[in-house]
């Protein structure tokens, strides 16, 4: 039996966009205890093979920093072969990091955007083939397995590399389910999709994408970490066994919150904390919002101001959906510069086109905001 870790889409030195700019660097350590937390993870397996399946690192020249980081990391595991295929984010061209680095021993980059063998024995005495190639470019048009087909032995065939499954009209390594088939592989680990739809079987092969290391932004839902394969190969057929494990620290979520009804910012700051429970998010969360519903014009429901609201979670991204619930009968009857701005907007409030009449509805919320006092420069 072999055991393998397979990882991918990494993206150290990944800059995290955020309004606080200390959390932001906060996540920026985070994503490089998630890697320390996989090379730990790999030597308390005393894994066999570790396979990075593209974009280790955010680009082809990641900080000097952000590379002795790296190489630190892969001394810890001086008995377990690392393989990894550059991707497109961290192409293998020119003077990129993979180009100008001495990696440890134990270490192999693909180098090429044809497809290259690697044969290792495992102290269990397993042969093993690894099969794999690199991005040498931002784009690639062609699956470089495309043509393989494997011969039935009793050695281990693995495929590492970066690509998209079923997108024929992709520029990132289109991969068509037909060429996972023809391959015979026993493994195929690949990167570049953040979101693992888990590990699948065709045939004889299981394939499959690891997911992101780490969430990086909201479109990064949901748990993310690797996979551990172990595999036993008798008689020509291998059986796979996929083990997903959370290795990230934080979960990026998405929401919405109707706040109809609502008349105050201490009601519209329960119904957030009433959701933050019922949904179980916590301090491992970082959470979008979207708060939607009709709410008196005079709430200051600016962004800022209701993600001040929410607690509980690590970080808050709001977006505000809101409707103002303007009462016009009584507004435009006011003798007061209130109903004048009122009725100078009332054909505009009142047209069939939408945009036209949301224009209006927000002209009319910030001038009623302005007029009780309220600082509309962030609403």
């Amino acid at each position: 039996m072999i055991k393998i870790i397979h990882a991918a889409d990494i993206h150290l030195d990944s800059p995290f966009r955020m309004e606080d700019l200390q959390k932001a660097q906060a996540r920026k350590n985070e994503l490089r205890a998630a890697f320390s937390s996989l090379i730990y993870w790999v030597k308390t397996e005393a894994a066999d093979l570790l396979l990075i399946a593209g974009d280790l690192f955010d680009s082809p020249h990641p900080s000097s920093d952000a590379v002795d980081f790296v190489l630190t990391q892969f001394r810890l595991i001086p008995n377990c072969r690392v393989f990894i295929a550059p991707g497109e984010h961290d192409f293998y061209a020119g003077d990129s990091v993979y180009v100008k680095t001495k990696f440890p021993d134990n270490v192999t980059v693909f180098r090429d955007s044809t497809l290259t063998k690697t044969s290792v024995t495992t102290v269990s005495g397993d042969r093993v083939n690894v099969y794999g190639y690199a991005f040498t470019s931002p784009i690639m048009e062609k699956n470089p397995f495309s043509s393989l087909t494997l011969d039935k032995s009793d050695e281990i065939n693995l495929i590492c590399g970066h690509g998209t499954l079923t997108a024929a009209e992709s520029k990132l390594c289109p991969i068509t389910l037909a060429e996972v088939r023809t391959t015979r592989a026993d493994y195929i680990a690949l990167g570049h999709v953040h979101n693992t739809p888990g590990i699948k079987k065709i045939e004889t092969t299981f394939f499959g994408y690891s997911g992101s290391l780490e969430p990086r932004s909201f479109n990064d839902c949901g748990e993310r970490g690797a996979y551990k394969i172990e595999i036993t190969k008798k008689g020509g057929t291998a059986l796979c066994r996929p083990a997903f494990f959370r290795l990230a620290k934080r979960m990026y979520a998405t929401d919405t919150l109707d706040v109809t009804g609502q008349t105050t910012l201490e009601g519209i700051a329960q119904a957030m904390a009433e959701l933050i429970k019922e949904k179980e998010y916590a301090s491992d969360t970082l959470l979008r919002l979207e708060v939607t519903g009709k709410i008196p014009p005079e709430l200051d429901s600016s962004p800022k101001t209701l993600a001040s609201l929410v607690s509980g979670v690590f970080y808050c991204e709001v977006i505000d959906n809101t409707t103002p619930l303007f009462d016009l009968d009584t507004l435009k009857k006011d003798p007061t510069v209130k109903g004048e701005i009122v009725r100078s907007l009332l054909p505009l409030l009142e047209s069939a086109e939408e945009e036209e009449a949301h224009r209006a509805r927000t002209a009319l919320r910030y001038a009623l905001l302005a007029l009780s006092g309220k600082d509309i420069t962030d609403v």
